[in-house]
């Protein structure tokens, strides 16, 4: 089985074949072989029965399902493509304005179209590159409904074109939707790399691009797209949203992979000096950083509370009378878990304006769970073996506890016992005690420094076998 190529050998052949040196293999023609077609490349067939007939059905890795005959006779049919589709995820997609269709791309290269009404794709268009992001052209911007920008992995927009070549209603209906085809219009290369984002400005007169290099690229919609300029953002760009008419103001949202939010405003072409650069120097940017609501809502009234001592305070020095209310009483309230921060952003999923001055986001979780860690090492304990370690490192953690108390005690003895024999010296001769005190002191010692480094288990609780001191007076 090649990528487009199926032979078909005799069994009974290749089982009586004998080889004729000690390698052990035999060349052997196919007896039939099929051409299935051009960019094919098949990965499984399968064969079934159809009213007792066989047929086999393959898989094409480049999208697409195949109904084969391979019973080589006089009425042997050619391959049928019973269904095309994406090989790989769908990157994009985008719904016509107005009719039943959408659009999708991958990267598999191509930009689909389908009817949703009769769940059949009535048109497509291959490139070399895959597709990454894809939008409709509103009806402000194509009355007709038939104008796609399309995004690619190379950092291309490409303006696509769906209409009928009869020159029908441009799919104004259901009916006319077999008869689409796709025409490119304009090809521009914005971006060094993918783009991930296109949207058109509300009134249709703005296109702005965004990619993973930390661009967003403006274009003047008209019959050619002409270049506005562009603007450097603080991380890949994950979407794009201009405002709603609702708006009083036509900005642009841009939100980043990496947890950044900018505002920016449509950009004027005739405003703009690209005669050097295409880079826009003056647009204004809003950055947006987010932080606890709970705490800015404790800030705001420390402040205030702060705020109101001082008066209270200034008013008493210039001898007026304020009665100080006496200060409610809160419940206590519970103390919050800390606030979870990554060290890196959360990244932003996607947003959209909701009322002037508001947007809400979406973004990915906060808190990651940990990984289970895998045993790899093949000498490591078994659970009995854990357990008994465990155990035995209980014990002697015990008696390195026991040890250590003793230590402290023989240490406080000691102390207690230098202290007493300084007294003794500085007393008169006949009031120093006699030697036998001595005796005692140098026991202590010896029994300490004993106990430091013996390893008799029983050491701490009856007489130790090994102790032995001599004392020469």
């Amino acid at each position: 089985l090649k990528a487009q190529i199926i032979n078909v050998w005799n069994f009974e052949t290749i089982d009586a074949a004998d080889s004729v040196d000690d390698t052990g293999l035999v060349e052997v023609e196919p007896m039939n072989e099929l051409h299935v077609g051009r960019n094919v490349s098949l990965s499984f067939v399968s064969k079934v029965h159809d009213r007792g007939q066989p047929v086999w059905y393959a898989q094409d890795t480049n999208g697409a399902i195949w109904k084969l005959d391979l019973t080589f006779s006089n009425m042997t049919r050619d391959p049928e493509c019973l269904c095309t589709f994406h090989s790989g995820r769908i990157e994009a997609m985008s719904v016509s304005p107005i009719t039943y269709l959408v659009a999708t791309t991958a990267l598999d290269r191509s930009v689909r179209i389908y009817d949703f009404i009769s769940n059949s794709q009535v048109s497509e268009i291959k490139f070399k590159q895959g597709g990454t992001a894809l939008t409709w052209a509103p009806h402000v911007v194509n009355p007709k409904g038939g104008l796609i920008a399309v995004g690619f992995e190379d950092g291309v927009v490409r303006i696509i074109e769906v209409y009928d070549p009869k020159g029908l209603p441009i799919l104004a209906g259901q009916t006319n939707t077999k008869n689409a085809e796709i025409n490119l219009k304009q090809a521009f290369k914005p971006h060094t790399t993918v783009v991930t984002a296109l949207a058109y400005e509300r009134k249709g007169e703005v296109l702005a691009t965004g990619s993973k290099d930390k661009t967003v690229f403006f274009f003047a919609v008209e019959d050619e797209y002409e270049p506005i300029g562009f603007i450097y953002v603080p991380g890949p760009v994950q979407a794009l949203q201009w405002s709603p008419p609702s708006h009083v103001k036509s900005t642009l949202l841009i939100l980043c992979e990496n947890g950044f939010a900018l505002q920016v405003p449509a950009p004027l072409p005739e405003e703009q000096d690209r005669v050097s650069t295409y880079q826009l120097q003056n647009l204004p940017t809003q950055y947006f950083h987010f932080y606890s609501i709970k705490s800015r809502i404790k800030k705001k009234r420390e402040e205030m509370k702060k705020a109101k001592l001082e008066w209270i305070k200034q008013q008493q020095e210039m001898g007026k009378e304020i009665e100080e209310e006496e200060p409610e009483e809160e419940p206590e309230e519970e103390p919050l878990p800390p606030l979870y921060i990554p060290e890196e952003p959360s990244p932003i999923l996607c947003g959209f304006y909701s009322a002037p001055g508001r947007f809400w986001l979406s973004l990915s979780g906060l808190e990651k769970e940990k990984a289970t860690e895998d045993i790899e090492d093949p000498s490591a304990y078994n659970l009995e073996e854990v357990k008994q370690k465990k155990e035995y490192e209980r014990i002697m953690k015990e008696a390195e506890e026991k040890k250590k108390k003793k230590r402290e005690e023989l240490i406080g003895l000691r102390h207690e016992l230098l202290f007493l024999l300084q007294k003794n010296q500085e007393l008169p001769k006949h009031m120093q005690l006699h030697r036998e005190v001595h005796l005692v002191f140098i026991r202590v010692i010896c029994l300490q420094r004993h106990l430091l480094k013996c390893s008799y288990p029983m050491c701490w609780h009856q007489r130790c076998p090994t102790l032995c001191i001599k004392v020469v007076l």
